[in-house]
């Protein structure tokens, strides 16, 4: 299972990388457009379509790096205030809950990508572009979301969270204080940095 997780982090860092350059790209795009249309007074359509879609499949590539990474905003007033076992048992709730979302959405999306590729619909406008090249990445964005999450709940299941005794767990750091007395705690991401200042 770790082998597969980590195969299936290291593609969605790739999507992470894929997607930041492509919303980059759209960027540029938009900027290029818009000073060539004041300092130069020439405009070329598209370039709204053309960063429609890099946004749309940028943002499809990106989901599961920040799934893998645990990136995803949650709300957490009542969780800091459960035992081991049920936020393990409420981490698994959300990431079932966030599977049966993705799931719904990957149905979809593959059913206006099918249409469009067996239909070989264009988009309405100057740029006449086939709406299953643009829709294939954003669509396997998608699929790649939805696999990351399944391995990530199945992940959480083999490791025995919430009903084995790893859930109980706490761990408990001693150490000395530096001798400035100054101490800070970063958490992150599940990860907890001690900084101290001599």
């Amino acid at each position: 299972m770790e082998r597969l997780w980590r195969g299936a982090s290291a593609l969605a860092l790739w999507g992470a990388w894929a997607g930041g350059a492509m919303i980059l790209l759209a960027a540029v795009v938009v900027t290029v457009e818009v000073i060539s249309r004041k300092l130069l007074a020439f405009a070329f359509s598209g370039s709204d379509e053309i960063a429609a879609y890099l946004f749309a499949v940028g943002t499809s590539c990106a989901l599961a790096h920040v799934l893998g990474t645990r990136g995803h905003v949650r709300i957490d007033v009542l969780y800091g205030q459960l035992g081991p076992r049920m936020r393990a048992l409420f981490d698994l709730l959300a990431i079932l809950g966030l599977a049966i979302l993705v799931l719904a959405i990957v149905d979809r999306a593959g059913e206006i990508f099918l249409d469009n590729l067996s239909g070989g619909n264009r988009s309405n406008t100057p740029l006449r572009i086939l709406l299953a090249w643009p829709q294939a990445p954003w669509f396997a964005g998608f699929v790649l979301f939805l696999a990351v999450t399944v391995l990530a709940f199945l992940r959480s299941l083999l490791a025995g969270i919430p009903w084995s005794d790893r859930a109980e767990v706490k761990e408990l750091l001693h150490f000395d204080a530096p001798r400035s007395g100054l101490l800070r705690l970063d958490n992150a991401n599940g990860k907890t940095r001690v900084i101290g200042e001599d």
